[in-house]
């Protein structure tokens, strides 16, 4: 336990570094995609690239146990955008529509991911179930105010208020690895280049530190993602399918 934990701080430690690399590497893709066409797919991808790295910022600075709260609602943003990069990556007309609508800005739906379709094609590849429908929901069951988010918030400023002492190891572990995991998800997302999707030409020789740093994150969180329940609602709180 002591070295995974010793593990996941220096992890934590180089996030910082990771996500300055992506975003100057999405800066300068996002510059040429743009000069190229303001409103392409790619485009698109690198701003949402963008925002993700924003949020992931902010996650980083909410990394102590009296304000997961207020983490858990910017994951759910983050899981939002993640999945549209996924979603927008997809080279078919389809999605080049969807892609136009989102440009538009409209109080539409072209903002939402299709969990459907990038869990299919996840599975077609053999990397198994991503539940990002899953995590997704149960985020926002989090995120919004229902009775459970008002419960966990009840739970823990009582807690902040009585001064009950709590396991800051057994509380946060879980939630430092899923922050890892998040950037790990953001480098596929983003460096990728898989059979139908749209290239974006991230230079990875620009980011030296990425993606040994990926590999590292998915060795280490493994097993302690695996022997914890990152959701703890109700089944019927949120959409499990």
């Amino acid at each position: 336990m002591a070295d995974e934990l010793l593990e996941l701080s220096g992890l934590l430690q180089l996030a910082p570094t990771v996500l300055k690399e992506l975003a100057t590497e999405f800066v300068r893709r996002g510059d040429q995609c743009m000069g190229a066409n303001q409103t392409s797919q790619a485009t698109a991808c690198f701003l949402l690239g963008l925002r993700a790295t924003s949020l992931l910022l902010g996650m980083g600075m909410l990394m102590r146990p009296a304000n997961r709260d207020s983490w858990d609602v910017l994951s759910r943003s983050f899981l939002e955008t993640r999945d549209l990069i996924l979603t927008f990556r997809f080279d078919d007309q389809g999605i080049r529509s969807n892609v136009r609508a989102w440009f538009e800005g409209k109080n539409d739906n072209a903002w939402k991911p299709r969990h459907k379709k990038c869990e299919e094609f996840v599975r077609r590849l053999g990397a198994g179930e991503t539940e990002l429908a899953k995590r997704w929901s149960a985020f926002s069951a989090l995120s919004h105010p229902t009775v459970h988010a008002a419960r966990q918030s009840a739970a823990l400023v009582a807690t902040w208020v009585t001064g009950r002492p709590e396991n800051v190891d057994e509380i946060m572990t879980p939630k430092v690895a899923d922050y890892l995991v998040s950037i790990s998800t953001l480098v596929v997302a983003t460096t990728f280049e898989l059979p139908q999707w749209v290239p974006l030409g991230c230079d990875m020789s620009r980011m030296p530190t990425v993606e040994s740093f990926r590999l590292r994150v998915a060795e280490i969180t493994a097993p302690i993602l695996g022997r914890t329940s990152e959701i703890s609602l109700p089944p019927d709180s949120y959409r499990s399918k």
